[in-house]
């Protein structure tokens, strides 16, 4: 059995003693180590910062060697349990959900720690400490911005506490006129930083919205931001022509939208000019054939995903995307809602009842007995008239508008809802059946869970796909969704189909409602676990 108490021991001896005192043999034991034993060695690690940060006594010197050896010590252990957990978190049964807890108290303990070196010192300052007290306060801005980032990476709020120690971090290294004095936050940091630099990060990921992005992509923009976040500099003086955003050093809230009544000695302005010459430098080069890694982006960073997530937070930075498409108003009722493209096939598949109007006119069908628009096809099935069984889910449809829905729920049984997630609902006070996907989440751990749902058809239409390609591995025939062109929301038609079955320029056999056509599939407008969205061309209509 590993004795973590021998390990936290020798952590706690002279480096001269410590049989994992550097960098690469600290490296090799992580390694060596079963992944259950790194879980409880952090575990180990935290309770040794929490026993510190109680401990009132310690001098100011050992505190401070104390703490940077432990950070140092627990950063491979810490970056092993955050890896893991991220991988599998939207898995509800992964072992490695357990780890989240010990990830969050590491987060927290160690800036704490920091923070009472800091208040410390600056009770009695010492010239001979100044130069660790730079890193120590970048570090404690750092430790800070990882419990707003995992907040983010969960779409949960970020506690007005955690703000509040970011800013009186940032105004302390302000005003002691060393928040652009460059450190190297580790010993093995790759590059250099700064106390700016480090605030300005998690108010940059804030501004990205990232209640709308996928947890990787949390992940990939915050690492962008390590080096982006250079590009920005805060300034004293309100200069509204070219600054776009401030935050209040004062306050417990994140950075804003800039106004004009936003005054005062607390203030800090910035604008994004430099850094958007960054981001369109990094673009250029890799539409240009440059490898994302060779430019600081990460090995995760795939084309042409990753090039569509830059240009996104780009938009949102500059603000070019900040206005809603339509005005969303209130309307509060009850929602019937099924997840995900199986379920909403099975709600489709029985078939629809014909309710005719005279020649010429457009016909109003019903699928499962609920109408879903108006259409000139002819179809003669029969089909089921309950929709929504008693045992589906209800939401609360808070207000709509043309091209969506925001909706709250009980949070109890929906961990797994995420980013592009398909929905099928029905509001209860009308006969429509309609399809949306998921694209903003916040979660409050003592409410409703709230999304933001756009719209992608207000009248789907359950169609079959046949392959048309000899020697296709796939399933001769499958069930597919076809959307029709939504022209108020500026989308044009498409087919939801499963990833399986979706192959850019595959040829099939579309059938619906006793009509069938020959059709090319374009490349996909999005993709998720379980569907792909995507438009096609007609080749051929079959009589």
């Amino acid at each position: 059995m590993f004795d973590f108490s021998g390990l936290i021991n020798a952590i706690l001896r002279k480096k001269s003693d410590d049989p994992v005192g550097d960098l690469k043999s600290a490296t090799i034991w992580v390694q060596e180590l079963p992944l259950a034993d790194i879980h409880n060695a952090q575990i180990e690690i935290v309770r040794a910062l929490s026993s510190i940060n109680e401990n009132k006594k310690m001098p100011l010197k050992e505190r401070i060697r104390v703490c940077m050896y432990l950070n140092e010590k627990a950063r491979a252990l810490q970056d092993n349990l955050c890896r893991d957990y991220l991988v599998t978190m939207e898995d509800e049964k992964a072992p490695e959900r357990v780890y989240l807890h010990t990830i969050l108290a590491f987060w927290d303990e160690m800036a704490v720690a920091y923070q009472i070196c800091i208040r410390s010192f600056a009770q009695d300052p010492s010239a001979k400490l100044w130069p660790t007290i730079h890193i120590l306060t970048a570090r404690a801005l750092y430790h800070f911005a990882m419990q707003a980032k995992w907040a983010y990476l969960r779409y949960m709020p970020v506690e007005g506490a955690v703000w509040r120690n970011l800013h009186r971090l940032y105004l302390f290294a302000e005003r002691e006129k060393f928040e652009k004095t460059q450190v190297k936050l580790f010993p093995d940091s790759s590059e250099e930083t700064y106390c700016m630099s480090e605030y300005l990060q998690p108010l940059m990921l804030m501004l990205a919205n990232p209640e709308s992005l996928q947890p990787q992509q949390i992940n990939q923009v915050d690492a962008w931001l390590d080096t982006w976040a250079k590009s920005i500099s805060l300034e004293t003086q309100f200069r509204p022509h070219r600054q776009l955003y401030a935050v209040n050093l004062g306050d417990t809230k994140p950075a804003r939208s800039l106004r004009r009544n936003m005054l005062g000695e607390k203030y800090r302005y910035w604008g994004v000019g430099l850094l958007l010459v960054t981001i369109d430098k990094t673009v250029e080069q890799l539409k240009g054939g440059e490898l994302p890694a060779r430019l600081g982006l990460g090995e995760e960073c795939r084309l042409p995903q990753c090039l569509e997530l830059i240009e996104l937070v780009e938009n949102r930075w500059s603000k070019k995307d900040v206005q809603r498409k339509h005005e969303r108003k209130p309307n509060v009722k009850v929602v019937h809602v099924v997840q995900g493209l199986g379920d909403i096939l099975v709600q489709l598949k029985p078939g629809a009842k014909i309710k005719r109007k005279a020649k010429g006119e457009m016909v109003g069908y019903q699928v499962m007995g609920y109408t879903v628009g108006g259409s000139p096809i002819d179809m003669n099935t029969q089909g089921n008239d309950d929709l929504f069984e008693p045992a589906l889910e209800q939401w609360i449809m808070e207000n709509e508008s043309a091209s969506g829905y925001g909706v709250t729920f009980n949070p109890s049984g929906h961990n797994g809802l995420k980013i592009g997630s398909l929905i099928g609902l029905k509001p209860e006070s009308s006969r429509h059946f309609l399809i949306g996907v998921i694209r903003r989440i916040n979660k409050n751990p003592t409410s409703k869970t709230y999304v933001g749902i756009e719209t992608l058809s207000q009248a789907p239409i359950p169609v079959e796909l046949h392959s048309l390609t000899s020697g296709d591995s796939r399933a001769p025939q499958s069930n597919a969704v076809y959307l029709l062109e939504m022209p108020q929301a500026q989308m044009a038609r498409s087919l939801l189909l499963s990833r399986q079955d979706y192959e850019p320029g595959r040829l099939l056999q579309l059938k619906a409602q006793g009509k069938a056509y020959t059709i090319r599939l374009q490349n996909a407008l999005e993709e998720a676990e379980d569907y792909s969205r995507v438009p096609f061309d007609v080749l051929a209509r079959h009589h």
